[in-house]
């Protein structure tokens, strides 16, 4: 399953398929009645877990390969940008018990974007990377790696063409982020610097800053990093 956060630029189509209002405070309880409450070791349990796919050095290739030709044509594959994302996403990785099957494909645009390609590459645009300080991209990768473990929802929703379910998912990606950056040290509130620090950017380049349906807008999730992050203490 392919999924991109909402900062991409690029919908590859799955925008499309889904109709619905924002309700932001409603969609904020739900994903916090989802997650429910715990101590940063129960959260841990309950959001990164071990039922995901892992998939093989084959299907990876395969994966890779299939990539949306803008992005597989434009790879950057050496210099200080690629050993800095190689190393972060390594170390996110590693705390989601994933180290080495998951790929990193760094390509080159403008456009601040990030996605988790059919469960194993992360492909980040080098306008993202380049622009986030190491826990945001942390954060940003830990968002998408979120979406292995929601992947049941995400198709469900997708089939009732849902988009508060999707939004909830997000918001439950969020959570996956933050709970992650404690767990690696970091102050949990990069995650939404990030975004926040996206959308400038985007404005700043004239690009679309428009929130698709399928994801929540900027203040909603700020409301819900807000309240998350004092759950975790």
């Amino acid at each position: 399953m392919r999924h991109l956060i909402w900062i991409t630029v690029v919908s590859f189509g799955l925008t499309r398929l889904v109709s619905g209002q924002t309700t932001g405070a409603g969609e904020v309880e739900l994903a916090l009645d989802a997650i429910g409450k715990g101590t940063v070791d129960e959260m841990k349990g309950r959001l990164i877990t071990s039922s995901i796919t892992v998939f093989n050095d084959a299907y990876r290739a395969r994966a890779v390969a299939a990539l949306p030709a803008p992005i597989l044509t434009r790879r950057i594959t050496r210099g200080w940008l690629v050993r800095r994302a190689e190393e972060i996403l390594k170390r996110t990785l590693q705390l989601h018990g994933r180290g080495g099957k998951v790929e990193l494909f760094l390509f080159k645009d403008d456009a601040p974007s990030a996605m988790l390609w059919r469960g194993c590459a992360v492909a980040v645009s080098d306008g993202l990377a380049d622009t986030l300080d190491d826990g945001e991209l942390a954060g940003v990768f830990a968002h998408e790696l979120g979406h292995s473990y929601f992947e049941d929802e995400m198709a469900a929703a997708l089939q009732a063409r849902d988009a508060l379910a999707l939004r909830v998912v997000e918001l439950k990606c969020d959570a996956v982020a933050m709970l992650s950056l404690k767990l690696l040290g970091y102050d949990p509130a990069h995650f939404l610097k990030a975004l926040q620090r996206i959308q400038l950017i985007k404005s700043r380049k004239n690009l679309s800053i428009s929130v698709v349906q399928s994801h929540p807008d900027l203040r909603a999730r700020a409301m819900f990093s807000q309240r998350f992050i004092q759950s975790l203490g």
